[in-house]
């Protein structure tokens, strides 16, 4: 079984619960841009394609999954472990918000909030 974290680029931070929308919340969906922000953030990304990616961080798997065209970044995982600190890391070296399926929302240098 798997577990899924959703990226979006907030249009502006910090953002309070009631924030959260179509308009403070955009999706990630250049893939160039996101494969390159990646890259700085995690260096041994093994990409089987332009759209996914697989890398161990801390002794546990991630797939990443870039979007073609319109979409988000998603980041799929194993439930048999914590990977809240792996996704509050990249959206504290990226800028990113990340919703979990609870709903919770990370974003920058916060503590995670429902969503």
């Amino acid at each position: 079984m798997a577990y899924t974290y959703l990226f979006f680029q907030p249009t502006r931070l910090p953002l309070e619960p009631h924030e959260l929308g179509e308009a403070t919340v955009l999706p990630l969906n250049n893939g160039v841009a996101i494969r390159a922000a990646l890259a700085r953030a995690i260096h041994a990304i093994d990409w089987d394609s332009d759209h996914v990616g697989r890398t161990q961080i801390d002794g546990q798997w991630i797939e990443l999954h870039v979007p073609a065209a319109k979409g988000t970044l998603s980041l799929r995982c194993s439930l048999r472990a914590d990977h809240s600190a792996i996704v509050q890391r990249l959206c504290d070296r990226l800028g990113w918000l990340a919703f979990d399926e609870r709903p919770m929302c990370y974003q920058p240098d916060r503590v995670p909030m429902p969503a």
